[in-house]
């Protein structure tokens, strides 16, 4: 069951949460003392004459209540248990279940499919998840068999409906893509050539930058949307380095240069930066390194902690993750870097879910949100339905769901001539993940507004683990902690509703 519950900010304001409402509202402290004292049992009526009698109540730290301020409070607070607002609620249902005939679906709607150029790549990032600190299938040299590409595409363009999705991305990803060039320029042929009807390609793909420069003009010739791996400045980006184990930071900032210079409008308007953060950096440091030298902000994620060797996670972890400064401005960093902070992506999270005062629409405004069927099975975890937004096929040829997960999470395979996509076993093996993962997510108080993957649970186990699983002290917290936010500074507030749920 999830209960109604009670928190305060840093300010000193009370609120209760209402999980039949899915409302929090500041409340007056006579309100969540009554809503606390219901809890031990007491009899009000007994207790209003004890009030009377005393000639008042007081209560710590907010001062003394007259007797008529008490029974007006009460009142509030029985017209609130009146509308069900401290009614608890159970937990959703979550044996829904993935159906064959929705991968079908999927796929003739897929926004995205993702291709592994080559498994070669020209750095040797400390952290990379197929060195020494994670487990992994061994990478070699192997490149994307361009025929086999071509089938896929063909495959996906027939299913595809195109008056509902009309334009499709397609990706190119590494080891370091450039490194195989060739694929790319075949491709990007191919689709620019392809018989009407067709969707209306764009093209991005993810590269560490060292080879950006002898490419730049085929990259700006089709309009290649490209995200630069940089991790900040020369001391950020340490653990990015070459295979003979030389800085890579000079060289990047060499050809983003040339970039700039020559082509100072794509460089505007299609590089972007992907930034990982560990020991050496942080987002404030990130923050003033794009913006001071390219006036962009980047995006950032953090060093990933999944499948990791057990031999060196303590050396993964000193390494890594251990960090020797704190930042002291983390507040004007939001402002600064806005929707692309994780603190007010969760901050605007947690007023779109949870305030009851966020709609989707101006019907549901008008006319009220739609009821919840409580008899709905929902699916657990906000993992993506397989094929719904992206595939990613690598160097081999295998299906995987997206370019973040193990390799051991195949879906199907492209290989001499074939594709294999059996819609039966891939729902079975996600209903199979599914049902691992419920016990888990049924008593956690987010289990309705999930983000999490559930290949990043070690589903693969007979223990998965989330490390996003709330209970309610940990809900009240989360609560605490942005609403606090929302106080803390009214501008901020106003153009978090204006940038981020305006229409």
């Amino acid at each position: 069951m999830k209960n109604a519950v009670t928190f305060t900010t840093a300010k000193r304001n009370l609120y209760l949460y209402s999980p039949f409402r899915n409302q929090f509202l500041l409340c007056h402290p006579l309100i969540r003392h009554f809503f606390l004292l219901e809890k031990t049992g007491v009899h009000f009526p007994d207790y209003i004459k004890k009030i009377q009698t005393e000639g008042g109540l007081e209560l710590k730290p907010f001062g003394s209540f007259s007797p008529a301020e008490v029974r007006y409070q009460l009142s509030k607070f029985r017209f609130l248990k009146k509308k069900g607002f401290f009614r608890p609620v159970k937990h959703h249902n979550l044996s829904g279940i993935l159906a064959p005939n929705r991968i079908d679906e999927n796929i003739s709607n897929l926004q995205q499919i993702i291709f592994e150029t080559t498994e070669e790549c020209n750095l040797s990032c400390t952290y990379c998840t197929y060195s020494k600190y994670y487990i992994n299938k061994e990478r070699h040299k192997k490149t994307f068999n361009l025929p086999d590409a071509q089938r896929t595409l063909d495959l996906i363009i027939s299913k595809r409906n195109l008056k509902k999705n009309p334009e499709l991305t397609v990706s190119f990803y590494g080891g370091e893509p450039l490194k195989n060039i060739t694929f790319i320029k075949e491709i990007v042929a191919y689709l620019e050539s392809y018989p009407e009807p067709k969707p209306v390609f764009k093209f991005t793909m993810s590269s560490n930058g060292l080879l950006l420069a002898k490419y730049l003009d085929f990259l700006v010739e089709h309009s290649i949307e490209l995200a630069v791996s940089l991790d900040g400045d020369e001391w950020g980006n340490s653990f990015r380095v070459t295979k003979n184990h030389k800085p890579s930071f000079d060289r990047i900032i060499q050809n983003l240069g040339e970039v700039k210079k020559k082509y100072p409008d794509y460089f505007d308007k299609k590089i972007s930066f992907l930034t990982v953060l560990h020991s050496r950096n942080s987002h404030d440091s990130v923050y003033r390194f794009f913006h001071n030298k390219f006036n962009k902000i980047t995006t950032t994620s953090t060093i990933t902690t999944f499948h990791l060797n057990e031999k060196h996670r303590d050396e993964f972890v000193s390494t890594f993750l251990t960090k020797t400064t704190r930042n002291k401005s983390e507040f004007q960093l939001m402002q600064k870097m806005f929707l692309r902070h994780p603190n007010v992506k969760e901050m605007a999270d947690t007023l779109e879910k949870y305030s009851g005062y966020i709609f989707k629409s101006r019907v549901h405004l008008l006319a009220g949100k739609p009821q919840k069927n409580q008899r709905k099975n929902f699916i657990p975890t906000g993992t993506c339905l397989p094929f719904a937004l992206r595939v990613f096929l690598t160097a081999e040829g295998v299906i995987l769901p997206c370019e973040h997960i193990s390799r051991i999470f195949e879906i199907g395979h492209v290989k001499n001539e074939k594709i294999t996509i059996d819609p039966d076993a891939i729902a079975l093996k996600y209903n199979q993940y599914y049902s691992k993962i419920r016990p888990l997510c049924e008593q956690c108080y987010l289990e309705n507004n999930c983000q999490e993957c559930v290949f990043n649970t070690k589903i693969e186990t007979n223990r998965p683990e989330c490390e996003f699983f709330t209970d309610e002290a940990n809900f009240i917290r989360r609560l605490s902690k942005n609403i606090s936010l929302v106080e803390k500074d009214y501008p901020f507030y106003l153009r978090l509703l204006k940038e981020a749920f305006h229409e």
